[in-house]
């Protein structure tokens, strides 16, 4: 699993994997596919689409993208190349290429053994790049980490022609190799020293280039940013004038080799389809964008796209798919330095326990967020550890401590002036008292809750508490 941890410094706890094995229905019935490669325009007109609601969606509407082995190995021969291995180093790697070859032609592959050989051979050219650039390297054992997150076909597929990442850039990477680039740029920082005596150039160029040399132009870039933020205006209101936009900013950007955007505009539309229920379009789109950020090392996109696939598969019922990818958002999120998604990350994945009656395993994870949270002093991250743990404990009967932390929660909500969070925690401290019997406490708190609602004009939640206070009237 990738980086399945918090990265370690003084404030950030280790956060371990689940102690309870989590049922993981949906995983082991999930149907097969065909790897598909999908191309924005492909989903720019969903005009004639059937919207798919919360009450009809099931789970076998929703089947992973498959990529299969032959893929990740024509990606892994083409990262040799591109690293420039020695003789040595290249036979190793092709030595463990081979089994996993040889084991994916098998009627029933062997996926450990598979699994296990492709990290080995990663960990060998992670070797020869730490060597070669004198400092430590992970960036093809995180390569492949990533792709092993994604639904794999372990059986070859002799129809496969091209890399995952061909497959959806329309490019192979770029395979200049690391010892020429290096040399090259050694002669340019020696003339460069001979002119001005100063070291301008740096000689820790990335191992793995992919970037199109090609400059892109200023009016280029100018436009594709315009029609994204053009898009994210719709993404809400009209997703199908989103995806126009979004489709045209993607054939310019595929047109001047802009992976960056493409990577973005990939992940803006995922976000338009995970809107409107095309739960499947958003997951290709969304693995589309990951594979270009993993390739161009965009952790904040990395870690932003895993999050969202997380709750894809979480909602669809993939429990272990869902919490490979909120881990791996985990472990991004550490070496980002960004504990407050940390913190929230920890909250949905308790809430995961939650939904699934898991208390013990759901207030761990709730604990791990609070003391996150407590370290930016984040108070509606500290509220939401409160409330959610309330609601854990409500649903096991133990109603004092249900009490006890609900009230926490809505001192922070009242201390962060979040009152669409404080609302929500008196309707459901509410609640509570009513199914103690104590009507007199819940009615003071379902009025609390209205009076806040009525400020904040949210009128499902007016509608909701009118009825629970005739209820009990």
């Amino acid at each position: 699993m990738y980086n399945n941890r918090i990265i370690q410094t003084n404030y950030k706890p280790y956060i371990p994997p689940p102690k309870k094995k989590v049922e993981k229905d949906a995983e082991q019935k999930q149907p097969q596919n065909n790897h598909r490669v999908v191309s924005p325009n492909d989903y720019s007109n969903s005009n004639n689409q059937q919207k798919a609601t919360t009450d009809s969606f099931n789970k076998t509407q929703i089947s992973p993208t498959k990529i299969n082995i032959n893929q990740v190995l024509i990606d892994f021969r083409s990262t040799i190349n591109a690293i420039g291995a020695s003789e040595d180093i290249e036979k190793e790697v092709i030595t463990y290429l081979g089994l996993v070859e040889t084991q994916s032609q098998k009627p029933t592959p062997n996926k450990k053994m598979i699994i296990s050989n492709l990290k080995i051979a990663a960990d060998v050219l992670d070797g020869y790049i730490s060597d070669t650039l004198n400092k430590p390297s992970k960036v093809v054992k995180d390569w492949i980490e990533a792709l092993l997150l994604q639904n794999i076909d372990f059986k070859a597929d002799a129809n496969v022609t091209k890399g995952a990442f061909e497959s959806i850039t329309g490019e192979a990477p770029k395979t200049e190799k690391l010892a020429e680039r290096k040399l090259a740029e050694r002669n340019h920082t020696n003339k460069a020293l001979e002119i001005t005596s100063e070291n301008v150039i740096s000689e820790n160029a990335p191992p793995i280039e992919i970037v199109n040399s090609t400059e892109i132009q200023p009016q280029v870039s100018s436009e594709i940013t315009s029609l994204i933020n053009d898009a994210q205006n719709y993404i809400s209101i009209a997703p199908q004038k989103a995806l126009d936009r979004l489709s045209k900013a993607f054939s310019i950007a595929q047109n001047n080799s802009d992976k960056a955007s493409m990577s973005e505009i990939y992940s803006k539309i995922a976000l338009v389809h995970n809107n409107i229920n095309n739960l499947e379009q958003a997951l290709d789109c969304y693995n589309a964008s990951t594979v270009i950020a993993y390739q161009l090392g965009n952790d904040n996109l990395k870690t932003q796209n895993h999050k969202q696939m997380g709750k894809i598969y979480n909602d669809a019922g993939y429990v272990e798919t869902a919490i490979s990818h909120y881990y791996a958002s985990l472990g991004l999120d550490g070496k980002l330095e960004d504990i407050n998604n940390q913190a929230d990350t920890l909250n949905i994945i308790g809430q995961m326990y939650t939904d699934r009656f898991i208390e013990d395993e759901a207030i761990s994870y709730y604990k791990d967020a609070l003391e996150l949270a407590k370290v930016t002093k984040n108070l509606d991250l500290m509220s939401t550890s409160f409330k959610n743990t309330a609601i854990t404990f409500s649903n096991a009967g133990e109603q004092e401590k249900a009490l006890a932390n609900y009230k926490q929660a809505a001192i922070l909500s009242q201390k962060s002036g979040n009152e669409n969070n404080l609302a929500e925690i008196y309707e459901k401290a509410a609640d509570l008292m009513n199914d103690m019997e104590h009507k007199k406490r819940a009615a003071d708190l379902y009025k609390k809750s209205y009076r806040i609602a009525q400020k904040t004009n949210d009128n499902d939640c007016l509608t909701r508490i009118r009825e629970k206070l005739l209820s009990i009237a």
